[in-house]
């Protein structure tokens, strides 16, 4: 029998999902073909292409970390500042020869709430500035003609409002002068180097006939329909990584049955520590947990208690 299709089938099967749960992700969210209709929902510049020339614009890097150590230590303002994690990094070249950087955020890996307990779109706002300040390492003129623009893209699913859910918020910025007659295109052309943009999905993944193609492609990737027409406006070109789509979400749902399975947050803490996850990164777990998540307090007391008792 496939561990996939084994919720109670003992260790093995949160090993063979959990072993492979970060990697897997990020070998499909790093994919070009998996990325190409996010970003022609995205990029304006990109709207009219093919999602084959896209992706020939696109360089990806999985899993990459910004550590403000590598700042000049000319800018003290950096110096104290925490590592910063993303999960798929992407340099995207324009039609014109210019390029911009895109940064992906998925729900399912980071953001696995909507109010993880700080304000998500002000950390967004916050990365996008590390986004731009990262690329000057030592002040000087020439290097602000180098900075490029950002893109942020955030993919958040649980705990959405009602309201909010199926929808896309995107913020740029931009000015106006205080005399109307003054051409300003110029100067916004400059200052627009920030580009933030929140993607609201539903838990159910439901599909909205008339809803926008961002939101029913990924909801076609969550509920593995990416090669249906009736689900995915681009069935024709995602049809290629169905496979790997399918697998994904297959150990995505593993992954929380068995975790549901255990019913106790002991056993929550036992699978997580069996796949090498830091006490850091299960306390996050058990915050954030899309049912009855912990509180900061009985997190940590909880893996204590674990620790404690499992002492030898």
């Amino acid at each position: 029998m496939d561990t996939f299709d084994n919720p109670g089938g003992g260790k093995d099967l949160i090993k063979e999902s959990g072993l492979t749960y970060d990697q897997k992700f990020k070998q499909l969210f790093s994919k070009k073909v998996f990325i190409a209709p996010i970003l022609k929902n995205i990029i304006p510049e990109y709207k009219d292409l093919s999602l084959e020339t896209i992706e020939t614009l696109i360089n990806t890097k999985s899993d990459v970390n910004v550590n403000p150590k590598v700042y000049s230590h000319d800018d003290a303002g950096k110096g104290s500042e925490t590592e910063t994690h993303y999960d798929v990094l992407a340099d995207c070249a324009l039609p014109g020869g210019e390029t911009v950087c895109v940064v992906f955020f998925f729900d399912l890996e980071m953001q696995r709430e909507n109010k993880p307990g700080y304000p998500v779109p002000k950390r967004g706002v916050y990365y996008c500035c590390r986004l731009i300040s990262r690329q000057v390492e030592n002040l000087g003129e020439e290097a602000y003609n180098q900075i490029k623009p950002v893109y942020s893209v955030w993919i958040l699913i649980n705990n959405i409002p009602k309201y909010l859910q199926n929808s896309i918020y995107k913020a740029e910025l931009t000015g106006y002068s205080n005399k109307k007659s003054i051409d300003v295109s110029s100067i916004n052309s400059q200052v627009g180097l920030i580009h933030l943009c929140f993607v609201y999905l539903s838990e159910d993944f439901s599909v909205e006939e008339n809803g926008d193609n961002l939101i029913k492609y990924l909801q076609s990737v969550f509920i593995k329909q990416v090669d249906n027409p009736e689900f995915n406006p681009y069935y024709e070109y995602s049809g290629k990584i169905k496979k790997e789509v399918d697998e994904v979400m297959t150990i995505r749902e593993s992954f929380e049955a068995r975790g549901e399975a255990r019913g106790i947050i002991e056993g929550k803490i036992e699978l997580l520590l069996e796949n090498e996850y830091t006490d850091v990164k299960i306390i996050e777990f058990l915050t954030t947990m899309k049912n009855n998540p912990l509180t900061l307090e009985q997190a940590e007391k909880s893996l204590k208690d674990y620790h404690k008792e499992h002492s030898v």
